[in-house]
């Protein structure tokens, strides 16, 4: 177990907490964690374990910021599986009217978000009619397996499995496109984990032994789950907004489309600086889908996102970033980290911190541009554990993100700790989950 004496750093980290309006609220534990929502019409489609509760947006308009009224204009800029979207959705039968927008960069996160979202538009007759209809014609077909090693070698999924997925793959898309046939793909995608060799597990995919399941089976039931989902929810939510969904780069929603001063709430959840890379994550789903065809392209998109992880091409620092690492108050927290890396000859890891921090200025610089005078935007992150026993360190991500937001203009109104984590650092509360709100005071 790693003690507070191996982590010089810490005492820095606490006298910038003296600085910033701090609360603990345990019992936002769960607003914090996706959990809940695998018990939840439509959100239970796709597990997805780096998001937030679908509660989260009723709790901050209820009760963190009332002000903000029943008509809202929210923006996700990193918005995954779409639960605040979906969220959005449901909180008109409160009286909530909420202009929701979403940016997604990964291409089968998107396509989950935008089916989930897309619901109303689901027959589901149809839904269970066709699923039959692809299995049988499935039965006829003989795809070629994807050149990625995961598949071809049967490591993560046997070769065997592999081919029967991509038949009813392609069995669906043979009758056209539509939201009924989205969510019989998005139904196949989420068995995928469930008949292959591997478990998602934090920062990779481990290899399992499970009993053997059969694909059919937790297929139908799967599209059985989403017909009724649909039914239910259409009874409850007659007529609901639909959110828009964008195919892009959420650390630059201006250049995605948003419009300056438009917005009136910021929700999300960037990625944690945790190293996991969520393409090779999410990898199986991608390429038995076919949003992924050629090695090339898989690399290039690894490459492309926010910088959190190693495989993260080398790309330029903002220069404000830079120039406040160097003499402001983020150098003031990152320095003793930053040298400590620099003499542990680990400069990959400091590559990382200070890439990670740059995409997060860049990111909040322009959430800035796009919220209107006293709008709201409320990050959530977590700060993490780094190296080996004999050389950790901990990157206070909540601390840092706040001193950003206010070099940004931003008024920090909570820094709230929602959930500790003891993982190997016992009693420690600088590792831990928290909620960060903060307002727009000028235009």
């Amino acid at each position: 177990m790693i003690s507070e004496q191996q982590l010089p750093e810490l005492v820095c980290y606490k006298e910038f907490e003296k600085a910033i309006p701090l609360t603990e609220r345990f019992d936002y534990s769960d607003f914090v964690s996706p959990n809940t929502n695998i018990e939840l019409p439509v959100h239970r489609w796709f597990r997805f374990k780096e998001s937030f509760s679908a509660g989260l947006l009723r709790e901050i308009l209820e009760n963190i910021i009332p002000s903000l009224g029943k008509k809202v204009r929210l923006l996700d800029p990193f918005c995954g599986v779409g639960t605040s979207l979906l969220a959005a959705q449901e909180m008109s039968v409160l009286g909530y009217d909420i202009d929701a927008v979403g940016i997604e960069q990964n291409l089968f996160i998107a396509f989950t978000a935008a089916t989930k979202i897309g619901w109303p538009a689901i027959e589901t007759k149809r839904l269970l009619q066709l699923g039959d209809q692809a299995i049988r014609a499935a039965e006829h077909l003989c795809p070629c397996i994807p050149p990625l090693s995961s598949l071809t070698t049967g490591k993560c999924i046997s070769r065997y499995m592999s081919r029967r997925v991509l038949a009813i793959r392609d069995a669906i898309q043979l009758d056209g496109q539509s939201a009924t046939h989205n969510a019989l793909l998005l139904g196949l995608a989420s068995v995928i984990e469930q008949v292959s060799k591997i478990r998602k597990d934090g920062r990779a995919l481990r290899i399992v032994q499970r009993p053997r399941t059969k694909l059919l089976a937790v297929l139908r039931d799967k599209w059985a789950d989403i017909a009724r989902d649909v039914d239910s929810l259409r009874s409850s939510l007659p007529a609901p907004k639909i959110p828009t969904l964008l195919l892009g780069d959420g650390r630059n929603p201006l250049m995605a489309g948003i419009e300056p001063g438009s917005i009136d709430l910021v929700l999300t959840s960037p990625p944690y600086p945790n190293n996991i890379d969520y393409y090779e994550v999410y990898k199986l789903e991608l390429w038995l889908l076919g949003f992924i065809r050629t090695p090339k392209a898989f690399l290039d998109l690894r490459r492309s996102t926010f910088y959190s992880h190693p495989r993260c091409a080398n790309q330029q620092l903002s220069p404000e970033f830079i120039a406040e690492i160097q003499k402001g108050k983020l150098k003031v927290i990152f320095e003793q980290v930053l040298k400590r890396l620099e003499t542990h000859s680990e400069r990959w890891r400091q590559r990382i911190l200070l890439g990670y921090f740059s995409d997060m200025w860049i990111s909040l610089r322009e959430q800035y541009q796009c919220l209107r005078k006293n709008g709201y935007a409320v990050i959530v992150v977590g700060n993490s554990l780094h190296g080996a026993s004999d050389f950790p360190y901990v990157v206070p991500t909540d601390i840092a993100v706040s001193i950003i937001g206010q070099c940004l203009g931003f008024k920090i109104e909570q820094l709230t700790i929602a959930r500790p984590s003891k993982r190997r650092l016992s009693g420690n509360h600088f590792l831990r989950e928290s909620l960060i709100i903060m307002k727009k005071i000028n235009e």
